[in-house]
């Protein structure tokens, strides 16, 4: 990218604007937008014999049913009022597909605010959950293996494209992937990005990572993370709060998938200059949202529970002051349906 163009790119980002990607419109989406009032969903167990490793999913999509539903009471999360089980809508005879990977220990319902904002405008939404690397089930030898989730989403899309449920019902031209935090970086792998220096990156994150000991490094061989994980089924990605890593400038210029970026200067998790920014300048042209409020890296989960205040961490909790979690979802859940319509032609 030349020296010009990130000026531009870095101008328009930091002036807290949106711009368009190369060759998308402004005008109306090109996708036909559905107002659904309620949302389905159910959970997909798959088993990947290859890998001997289960894959689950978390679909949304919507629902022409109206039965009365309640939230789940016991969960840490605000969730959206779903109806478990219930059939796909029959307004329209295929539906749009959105892939999620959730980020470092978290969990395929962590962004449930997300999924419902698509559902309701026509959307399916699969969130996949990344074996060993979640809340409830954290195990740092298989965690550390990162490349397994591009493996996990390639692999869930094959199941959901013939799961009895939404077989034929899936446009599989317009298939697009949400990836937060360390669930971004896995979408620079299915972008096309290539890992480098692995081994060397993931001893200097230990000083962060006291559960990384040098022997579980050891005992990984980490020739797999420098294949490419490329999935040309996957036409457009938003990537929010993002992780790069193991993904240096040079390998990121290798992804051509259309690309929207919601991400805070404020992140105090994965810092802006050392990674959103190194996409926005590397990646371009980029549709970006950069939130204007103060915003936590953990604005992006749900809104917590009452039960979630009292078990969970701080951060997950509590947001910096000025910043309302529900706008900001708000804000970026049309950010993401705007998207996937523009690009979805």
């Amino acid at each position: 990218m030349k020296k010009n163009t990130v000026f531009l790119c870095a101008f328009f980002v930091f002036a807290g604007l949106n711009f368009p990607l190369h060759g998308m419109s402004s005008s109306r989406p090109s996708v036909e937008v559905l107002s659904i009032e309620n949302i389905g969903v159910r959970t997909l167990k798959f088993f990947d014999e290859k890998r001997n490793r289960p894959v689950i999913v978390e679909l949304w999509y919507p629902t022409d049913q109206n039965e009365l539903v309640e939230t789940q009471e016991e969960s840490v999360w605000v969730h959206p009022k779903e109806i478990r089980d219930s059939s796909l809508s029959d307004q329209k005879n295929q539906y749009p597909l959105i892939m999620m990977s959730h980020g470092h220990r978290g969990d395929r319902r962590e962004r449930t605010w997300l999924a419902e904002h698509l559902a309701k405008k026509g959307f399916t939404v699969a969130a996949v959950e990344h074996f060993g690397n979640t809340f409830s089930n954290y195990n740092p030898l298989i965690s550390i293996r990162f490349w397994e989730r591009p493996l996990d989403i390639s692999y869930a899309l094959d199941c959901l494209l013939e799961d009895p449920f939404l077989k034929g019902r899936i446009q599989t031209s317009k298939v697009g992937f949400i990836g937060y935090s360390l669930g971004g970086m896995t979408g620079l792998a299915l972008g096309g990005a290539i890992a480098q220096n692995v081994k060397e990156t993931i001893i200097r994150q230990q000083a962060q990572n006291k559960e990384v000991t040098s022997e579980i490094v050891e005992q990984i061989d980490f020739a797999p993370a420098g294949r490419n994980f490329v999935e040309p089924r996957i036409k457009a990605m938003l990537l929010i709060c993002p992780a790069i890593f193991v993904y240096p400038a040079k390998t990121l210029k290798q992804i051509k998938v259309p690309t929207a970026l919601v991400a805070s200067v404020d992140d105090e998790v994965l810092p802006h200059k050392e990674h959103a920014l190194q996409i926005i300048r590397h990646l371009g042209p980029i549709k970006c949202q950069m939130m204007k409020k103060q915003t936590s890296h953990y604005t992006f989960l749900n809104r917590v529970s009452d039960l979630g205040k009292r078990v969970l961490h701080k951060n997950a909790q509590t947001d910096p002051l000025g910043c309302d979690r529900l706008s900001i979802h708000n804000e970026v859940g049309a950010f993401a349906v705007k998207f996937f319509c523009e690009r979805f032609k």
